[in-house]
């Protein structure tokens, strides 16, 4: 249900256009991703670890990266101010780097998680889970200290984000169980989404404070999950995560144009209006799960799923 939470702030962030609640959502809301990630980690050999993820998250990041290419190339980019040929954009489809997916900017996230994944389960293959959490935490330290920027296969993000991966892993290990004392609780997330908004508000989001602030909210959004226990819906969300990640962004720039020409505003004014933003966030999660049962129909290879025999 994390992965639910976490890819409806994604969609609301992407779409509302209000720079106080960019900031704060960016705060948080990519290292509850890799936490909720960690939270089902099964420990895996290398090669059968490789081959999953390889199925899961690299063909499905192919395949609708090229859908979108082509979809860029031949449609959006005729009508946005945009230099990157052809050539730029598939280098950047290759090598995950993140200046080279104007075309599809969000599917950086899929290659970097496809590494930290990885190197994570290579770690406890190695030495165990004590020493895959030291080693995440001294990337995460190397990250505070040493500039990055732009490395292939979002390498430079995984030093970012690893650390978060880990503390999913550890907190799985504690069987965390449903709140009971839910009154209590509540106020508890309240009061440390109110914190986690007000450090975000004063731009502590650098440094050590980015792993600080992104784990105030995303402990908030653990508090709000284990209150709510169970929804459909949540769950739903969080199983299709992968294809809303993918193809809402042209999805949703769609919908605001359609939308911005039936009311005969601008773009940047239905984007910037909360209800009408709020709007589009409902139509394009609808698209995306409209699109996701029909590509699992025709195509589950897309969505990292094997076709079911029929008997």
């Amino acid at each position: 249900m994390l992965k639910g939470i976490g890819i409806i702030l994604v969609v609301i962030g992407h779409i509302y256009s209000n720079q106080t609640i960019f900031n704060w959502l960016y705060s948080f809301h990519m290292p509850l991703f890799f936490l909720a990630a960690g939270w089902v980690y099964k420990e895996k050999t290398v090669l059968a670890d490789i081959k999953r993820r390889i199925q899961t998250i690299v063909i499905p990041y192919f395949s609708f990266g090229f859908l979108v290419l082509i979809y860029w190339q031949l449609m959006e980019r005729r009508f946005r101010d945009s230099d990157m040929s052809f050539m730029d954009s598939l280098f950047g489809l290759f090598s995950g780097c993140y200046d080279n997916l104007e075309f599809n900017i969000h599917l950086w996230f899929l290659p970097c998680f496809f590494v930290t994944v990885i190197l994570f389960n290579i770690l406890v293959n190695l030495g165990g889970r004590r020493m895959a959490y030291l080693v995440s935490a001294l990337m995460s330290l190397a990250f505070i200290v040493v500039p990055m920027h732009g490395l292939i296969w979002g390498i430079d993000r995984v030093f970012k984000y690893i650390g978060f991966y880990a503390v999913g892993v550890f907190i799985a290990g504690k069987s965390v169980k449903a709140v009971k004392k839910k009154v209590k609780a509540g106020i508890v997330a309240i009061v440390l989404l109110a914190l986690s908004f007000s450090l975000s508000c004063y731009h502590l989001t650098m440094g050590i404070m980015w792993f600080v602030t992104a784990m105030i909210g995303v402990a908030a959004v653990i508090l709000i999950s284990q209150l709510i226990n169970e929804n459909r819906i949540l769950q739903y969300f969080g199983r299709i995560s992968l294809i809303i990640l993918c193809i809402h962004g042209p999805v949703y720039r769609i919908v605001v144009k359609i939308v911005s020409i039936l009311l005969n505003v601008s773009t940047d004014a239905v984007r910037e209006n909360f209800l009408l933003a709020m709007v589009v966030v409902v139509i394009t999660m609808a698209i995306c799960s409209t699109a996701y049962e029909v590509v699992v129909r025709l195509a589950p290879w897309m969505v990292g799923k094997k076709k079911v025999k029929e008997n």
